[in-house]
């Protein structure tokens, strides 16, 4: 996308990678938390991360879902077809890798960097906000007979919820977030039936909303987990780190072109504020429906907390987004 660009990303999940492989910058290994043993990636993903690398190989014989069972609150059991595949963070991210070596590109000790784009931790002077508590236990179980290893199963328990995800013909991944797993399942009418035995703990994980503020300033900008992070049950993380990278690469095309750096980093602030939006609107109906104790009201009431938040914090987008380009908006009006 740019070549001589003196810029420097800091991080090494899918958004740097994304960012890394579009600036034409160096990989760098990098080790700043533990990766995630299984993610779950839909078809438009699969395509947007197709069309970045320009490779159509990258979830080739990988574990397909092929069914999204849910069974939540007060509602039926939902059904419903789904098309996705899912991985471990390590694997793809060795599949992001350039299927070639590439070049040594010389570094220059005495040329600070036009920007830097941070995807990994929080950027100095930066306040990570949440909008929730909980978190979300892992651990890898073995699949009973009677479970279907093509379909993740979702299901809320007065205490908490529980999410299923296999990962072969014969294990999958159990997220619990609430009461310990071990009440959760005794509570169960749905995730119980399909799971076997525990085979390994997977440690803990923050499963609340997050988002840094400011998320840009000058010469930088928060990307990926630095930016925003997604709960787990309502929200394609991976999609939005990938969306994360290329609009932060189109911002530093764009100012390198000339673009005034104030409106690039204010179109940054409100694009990512936008998407974050959007989860916080696709998690309240969760939150609100899955239960009616204690634990779903105190979960559920940061989130309408969180939208207030940003109604609070309202602006006007001056930019298109075309391809891997930030074009300036005839209509100034249009809505993101």
């Amino acid at each position: 996308m740019l070549s001589g660009l003196r810029g420097a990303v800091r991080g090494s999940g899918v958004a740097a990678s994304c960012c890394r492989f579009l600036l034409k910058l160096p990989l760098e290994e990098s080790a700043e938390r533990a990766r995630l043993p299984a993610i779950m990636i839909g078809e438009p993903t699969q395509a947007l991360l197709g069309e970045v690398f320009d490779r159509q190989d990258l979830f080739s014989g990988l574990w397909p879902i092929r069914r999204r069972i849910v069974r939540w609150g007060a509602a039926d059991t939902v059904d419903l077809p789904h098309r996705a595949i899912v991985v471990s963070e390590a694997e793809l991210l060795e599949r992001l890798r350039p299927p070639t070596p590439e070049a040594p590109i010389p570094k220059s000790p005495m040329s600070e960097p036009d920007w830097t784009i941070h995807t990994a931790r929080l950027p100095e002077g930066g306040t990570r906000h949440g909008f929730g508590t909980r978190e979300a236990a892992a651990a890898q179980v073995s699949l009973s007979p009677r479970a279907d290893a093509t379909a993740c199963v979702m299901e809320s328990m007065p205490s908490g919820w529980l999410f299923l995800v296999p990962v072969s013909a014969d294990t999958a991944w159990l997220l619990a977030a609430g009461a310990e797993r071990e009440a959760l399942l005794e509570e169960s009418r749905l995730v119980r039936s399909s799971v076997g035995e525990v085979i390994s703990e997977g440690g803990r994980f923050p499963a609340y909303p997050r988002i840094v503020d400011p998320l840009a300033g000058n010469t930088w900008l928060a990307c990926g987990s630095a930016a925003l992070a997604f709960d787990p049950l309502c929200g394609d993380g991976t999609g939005q780190a990938v969306r994360e990278a290329i609009l932060a690469c189109a911002v530093i095309e764009a100012a390198s072109g000339g673009v005034p750096q104030e409106e690039l980093i204010e179109e940054y602030r409100l694009r990512l504020r936008a998407g974050f939006a959007r989860h916080l609107q696709i998690c309240e109906p969760f939150y609100a429906t899955g239960g009616d104790s204690a634990w779903w009201r105190a979960e559920h009431a940061p989130l309408r907390e969180g939208l207030a938040w940003l109604a609070e914090r309202p602006g006007q987008a001056r930019f298109q987004l075309r391809g891997l380009h930030l074009e300036r908006r005839s209509d100034l009006f249009a809505k993101l």
